[in-house]
């Protein structure tokens, strides 16, 4: 169940690695901050060591949601942890709550992805809504 703080949800951090199950995240998103008139911001950290993917990746993700029309979303890219950056911005923009989905591949990719999303879960200082399994 979401803990929803007195004044509502007004700010969703969705944290995004352009995979299917990020995509489930963010239409989830939308459409709840579509129903309390909220503001998305839509994160993409790249880990340390690999150059900043193309900017343009995340404006092609939005193009799959014609809807995200009615919504303010706030796209960004940071390099670092996932988690920590996740996290900072959590703390940084008073998210509410954070929409996050586990990554479906299978292999080390799964395993790190998922383990972000567990370290978020327990570290989080704001309601967080897994889509998926």
């Amino acid at each position: 169940m979401i803990e929803i703080k007195k004044h509502g949800i007004k700010t969703i951090l969705v944290p995004t690695n352009f995979s299917e199950s990020s995509d489930l995240a963010l239409r989830a998103a939308i459409d709840l901050a579509q129903q309390v008139n909220a503001r998305i911001y839509l994160l993409h950290v790249e880990p340390s060591r690999q150059v900043i993917d193309d900017p343009k990746l995340i404006q092609k993700q939005l193009a799959q949601f014609p809807e995200a029309k009615s919504v303010e979303i706030v796209p960004e890219i940071r390099k670092g942890k996932p988690h920590e950056e996740i996290l900072r911005v959590q703390s940084e923009r008073n998210i509410d709550l954070i929409v996050i989905a586990p990554h479906r591949q299978p292999g080390f990719i799964y395993t790190l992805f998922r383990s972000v999303t567990e370290k978020v879960k327990k570290e989080a200082q704001c309601s967080v809504l897994v889509v998926g399994t």
